[in-house]
């Protein structure tokens, strides 16, 4: 005669279920950060070497760091285009699955994001010194003449800022930074890595990494 589970032995079973469930959520939740970190800087290689390769077929020049914002050669259009997104208008370029979006970001976000990155406008803002604005004219980087690229950061995670005048739709976030400037630091870095404390960037010569400060190499002015 088969004899079922009784009360105990059932509550038993319930009890080794939800222990393990405890010990394998937090793993598993590490897994996911760890899966969209490595996304995230994939994408950040990938913005670095389209960017390279524009600025290979245009004698130096990087795509233009902010106008025009809604065409080509902005940064971030040329990226999606390269990319292999087809269009000329953000309608057409912007996808929520992106080169341009940080899975991080994304996941942490009640918007469906577009854009999570920033590019680096050191000394190419309008501030005393800078030889040009990037909300004022076409302004691009000549990256054969970066004195560091190895060190130097070019693209990086970026947050939603407030920000002066016309700011970006609520699906992107902050597409600019000056590294010198004391409120674009705390307010438009993406601290969204580690335990919110890290944010990613990409750098002239390619490499891509974690870092959880600004370097003394971000504060120089941009050729």
């Amino acid at each position: 005669m088969r004899r079922g589970f009784t009360l105990i032995e059932l509550l038993v079973v319930i009890a080794v279920i939800a222990v393990l469930i405890g010990i394998l959520l937090p793993a598993l939740g590490s897994a996911r950060r760890s899966a969209e970190g490595a996304g995230c800087l994939s994408n950040l290689r990938q913005i670095a070497f389209l960017s390279t390769l524009y600025a290979d077929d245009n004698g130096g020049q990087s795509p233009a760091l902010g106008e025009p914002f809604f065409r080509e050669p902005f940064w971030a259009l040329v990226v999606q285009r390269l990319a292999g997104e087809v269009g000329e208008t953000t309608a057409e370029l912007y996808e929520e699955d992106s080169v341009l979006v940080c899975p991080t970001t994304d996941r942490r976000d009640d918007e469906e994001l577009v854009r999570t990155y920033a590019v680096n406008v050191t000394g190419l803002a309008g501030a005393d010194g800078d030889r040009a604005d990037f909300d004022e004219e076409i302004v691009s980087v000549r990256v054969d003449l970066v004195p560091r690229p190895s060190e130097t950061v070019w693209y990086v995670d970026s947050a939603k800022a407030p920000v002066v005048g016309p700011g970006p739709p609520r699906t992107r976030t902050i597409g600019t930074i000056d590294f010198r400037d004391p409120d674009h630091v705390p307010a438009r870095l993406g601290l969204v890595h580690g335990n919110e404390d890290r944010f990613q960037v990409s750098r002239f010569d390619g490499s891509a990494g974690g870092e959880r400060e600004v370097d003394e190499d971000w504060l120089k002015p941009l050729p």
